[in-house]
Parts: structure tokens; C-alpha cells; sequence
């Protein structure tokens, strides 16, 4: 296993934890959804924009919607090639690199992030995305305290739903 795929699935693991930590379950709509598993999620809906190198997106995948509850949030985002954002706040954002270079900008200092690593944004951070390769740049972005895709819903973002796919419980209903 590279490298790479580790820290991937660390970081996997490590967001997961911090998914099932912020889990509410006195808010979930559905306790019994938790007695098993019957959707897999491809993503619950899309963002988009349009940059002059072609559109970018953001792929939330956990979200209130199919989490049961409110709490962390994730999302994996495509940054275009030549990709600048603004700068933009978050009360906590984690960013991990999947395939290209992405410039992260902090309170106005550049770090170069390649794939497998990985920057963090506090609640008195700015920040600014910006694609460093030729490419464009894929990232995973945990948002641990939730509240970020209200906010890219009011945004005026293209927005799209991709399908959930059902799935059998292995052991069948009880």
C-alpha cells in the first residue's frame, strides 16, 4: 500500500470519527434507521460554478440528510486549473489533497499542499483555494462542526442531485 493511500485512509478514518462523534442521535429522524444499513451514499447533492478553465464542483457526500442528524459535514471539491478563490472564513475546515496541488493561502501565507497532505482553516483563519498545477486540484474537505453546506446552498451555486443508490442489508430486514 503507497504511502498515499494510507494517509488517505487515516484521514478516511479519522473523518468517520469525527462524523460518529458529532452524531445526535436525540435528533435523528429515524432511530431505527441505526438498527441497519440500508443506503450507500454517492453523494447527496452537487455544487457547481463556472470558472474560464471549465467548471468546478463541490460533491457533498455526509450531510444532515443522510447522516440522521446534524453535525459534521463532508465533501469532496474539483478545483479547475487556474482556480483562485476569495478569501473566506470557516469555523474549521479540514482539506486533504487527492490528486494535484493545491495552493492554501492562510491569513495571506502560501502552503503548497500535494497529494496526501493535508491543511486545516480556523474560525480566525482566511483562506484562499487556489489550483497550483496544471491539472486542476481534487480535495476531501471535512467540515467537522457542520453549518457549510447551508451556506453553499444560499450561495446561488448551480446546484444538482445525484441518486442515492439502495443496497440490501446483508442480514435482510429483521
Amino acid at each position: 500500500m503507497s504511502n498515499r493511500t494510507r494517509k488517505f485512509l487515516m484521514l478516511s478514518c479519522a473523518g468517520m470519527t469525527v462524523v460518529a462523534g458529532s452524531c445526535n442521535l436525540e435528533k435523528a429522524p429515524d432511530p431505527a434507521a441505526y438498527e441497519r444499513y440500508d443506503i450507500v451514499s454517492t453523494g447527496t447533492r452537487q455544487f457547481e460554478w463556472d470558472s474560464d478553465n471549465g467548471p468546478g464542483w463541490i460533491k457533498v457526500l455526509i450531510e444532515e440528510e443522510n447522516l440522521g442528524s446534524a453535525g459534521a459535514e463532508i465533501a469532496e471539491i474539483w478545483f479547475p486549473p487556474g482556480w483562485q478563490g476569495e478569501p473566506h472564513p470557516h469555523v474549521l475546515e479540514i482539506i486533504y489533497v487527492i490528486e494535484g496541488e493545491l495552493d492554501h493561502i492562510v491569513n495571506g501565507e502560501s502552503h503548497i499542499l500535494s497529494p496526501g497532505m493535508t491543511g486545516i482553516v480556523r474560525a480566525r483563519d482566511r483562506v484562499v483555494h487556489k489550483t497550483h498545477s496544471p491539472d486542476g486540484v481534487r480535495v476531501l474537505v471535512i467540515w467537522p462542526l457542520g453549518g457549510e453546506i447551508a451556506e453553499l446552498a444560499a450561495s446561488g451555486m448551480r446546484e444538482s442531485k445525484p441518486a442515492l443508490q439502495a443496497v440490501s442489508s446483508p442480514k435482510g430486514p429483521d
